[in-house]
């Protein structure tokens, strides 16, 4: 099969080789961290030891978003004293390290061995691990963790956002997904609000992708016709006869109009800090100018401490006026909270609005 790619990971003797697809790592060798042990301990030479690495940087290669890869960096206490590593921090989750203690002596040597986990990541990934000593001379060191990755299956767009379709039309966008395997397929795909989408899968067979020959399926997303005016979000659960990704999901966004339109389209909070008060104000119209009852207007977080209030803004209640008023009362640095809108309007009695900012603790 096409493009598949091994990754090895032999330790041995003192020796460390990586190899993905052909690419070879730097190797590690102990020579390169002399000086020996001393033969006798020198008096006051307490911080006086020194981490040395053979290599601060790792490169995996090519490698697969389902494989972790294991690396080790060889490491010499080549200080007078004794060395204890204190702490060892990571730049993300994906790349975990270990060692098998914490104290060295002078001429000692050891490994930090590495873990890194590619799923969720694409393309050139570089992370870094500190290592901090009790060591005057190097108190901390840092170290560098390279690969490329390529999913095992890749689905381009994740999410599809629609231009705005009026009522009673209809509009169709696409996700690809692409394989590795010689008879990848998309199997199934299904969507979260059948109501209001419609869904197809087509096999397209093998096609060229970035420079690589893979097998793409599409997944077409309808609005349907009759899709009532609202903003709506759903989610795609796609189904693969790839078992290494065998389910993964798509979002797809649409936004539906009919008669009643908010001015604007949404609710921005922007920057603000715990004990800001604001107030907001939009309107909910009808645009062929029929006049309308506005029920309810209602919303839930516990970032906000608020009070919501509406009243027609014209006599012919063709124009609502709706106002929040409130203070902060918790952090939300990703505060997105949806406005739900109730009306006598028929097949627009339930509308939602969005309404999001960055709420910090100070």
């Amino acid at each position: 099969m096409r493009n598949k790619m091994k990754s090895v990971l032999t330790l041995s003797a003192g020796l460390l080789a990586i190899s993905t697809s052909g690419v070879m790592a730097q190797a590690l060798d102990r020579k390169d961290l002399s000086p020996e042990t001393p033969a006798v301990m020198q008096p006051g030479v307490e911080n006086k030891g020194a981490l040395v690495f053979s290599s601060k940087t790792q490169d995996a290669g090519e490698i697969f978003d389902q494989e972790d890869v294991k690396l080790s960096y060889l490491f010499r206490n080549t200080g007078s004293g004794p060395l204890t590593i204190t702490q060892v921090k990571t730049s993300c989750g994906c790349t975990v390290p270990e060692l098998s203690k914490k104290t060295y002596m002078p001429g000692e040597s050891g490994t930090l061995d590495v873990t890194f986990d590619p799923k969720g990541k694409h393309g050139m990934i570089a992370r870094n691990i500190t290592v901090f000593t009790d060591s005057e001379s190097t108190p901390s060191e840092t170290l560098i963790v390279r690969a490329f990755v390529k999913p095992i299956v890749v689905l381009d767009p994740k999410i599809i956002p629609f231009e705005a379709v009026q009522k009673g039309s209809s509009a169709t966008k696409e996700f690809k997904v692409y394989g590795r395997t010689d008879d990848f397929k998309v199997t199934r795909a299904t969507v979260a609000k059948p109501n209001i989408f419609d869904i197809e899968v087509e096999d397209k067979g093998e096609v060229e992708y970035k420079g690589e020959t893979l097998r793409m399926s599409v997944i077409r997303v309808t609005v349907k016709e009759g899709a009532s005016p609202d903003n709506h979000r759903a989610d795609v659960t796609i189904r693969t006869n790839d078992e290494r990704r065998s389910i993964m999901s798509g979002t797809v966004i649409a936004r539906v109009l009919g008669d009643l339109a908010m001015d604007p389209v949404r609710v921005t909070m922007g920057r603000m800090v715990v004990g800001d008060t604001f107030e907001k104000v939009f309107h909910v119209k009808s645009k062929s100018g029929t006049a309308f009852n506005l029920e309810s207007v209602a919303f839930n977080t516990i970032a906000l401490e608020s009070e919501t209030t509406f009243e027609p803004a014209n006599e012919e209640k063709t124009d609502w006026i709706v106002k929040i008023t409130g203070t902060v009362v918790a952090p939300a640095p990703r505060f997105n909270t949806p406005i739900r809108i109730t009306t006598d309007v028929a097949d627009e009695k339930e509308l939602t609005m969005q309404m999001y900012g960055q709420l910090r603790a100070q």
